[in-house]
């Protein structure tokens, strides 16, 4: 048997290792019976990419929507399952995603969660080079459209300019005009 994602069961110990790993948190909220968080389980994370990437960038913590305590579970805004959640090692949700991903987006969504961490922890130029890595790996993933948004707002966080901000938006809006992310850029 290959390796596996390790599941940390405890909010406070995730937190706990992510302080002493200095990592962000990778949190699945699921719930049984629940058809995304099972096809997560039998598809996405035992993709051998998915579980290296996984295994070295994040604390990964499974919680259940029903089973573990509701202080934990209330602040983290769960709606929906699974819920993906990005945190820092405070356990402060910094990005989400709602239910099932193949690997090869998952991956993506790696990059988009631990960017958007670094942004608000200014880990902008690690931020800017996940999101352009990502979309270069991938320039027609249904996530391009999302990497290249948040790539511009990394871009203006670190230079505070607009034309550089923009000549990353304006790939967004020449390859993907009819995006949601397209219609956010003023």
């Amino acid at each position: 048997m290959g390796e596996t994602i390790v599941w940390e069961r405890d909010f406070e110990a995730a937190k706990q290792r992510a302080l002493r790993e200095r990592k962000p948190l990778l949190i699945d909220v699921m719930k049984d019976p629940c058809r995304g968080c099972a096809k997560l389980d039998a598809v996405t994370y035992v993709d051998e990419h998915v579980i290296a990437e996984v295994n070295a960038r994040f604390v990964p913590l499974k919680l259940n929507l029903f089973e573990d305590p509701r202080d934990v579970l209330r602040p983290l805004n769960v709606l929906w399952t699974p819920t993906i959640l990005f945190t820092d090692r405070r356990g402060t949700v910094h990005y989400r995603n709602i239910n099932f991903l193949p690997p090869e987006l998952f991956l993506a969504l790696l990059d988009l969660g631990e960017a958007n961490v670094d942004l608000h922890w200014s880990r902008v130029d690690h931020a800017i080079d996940l999101l352009r890595t990502s979309y270069e790996r991938d320039p027609e993933s249904l996530l391009a459209p999302e990497l290249l948004y948040y790539w511009g707002i990394a871009v203006y966080l670190k230079t505070h300019s607009d034309p550089e901000m923009y000549k990353v938006w304006d790939v967004l809006r020449e390859r993907f005009p009819d995006s949601i992310w397209t219609q956010r850029v003023p």
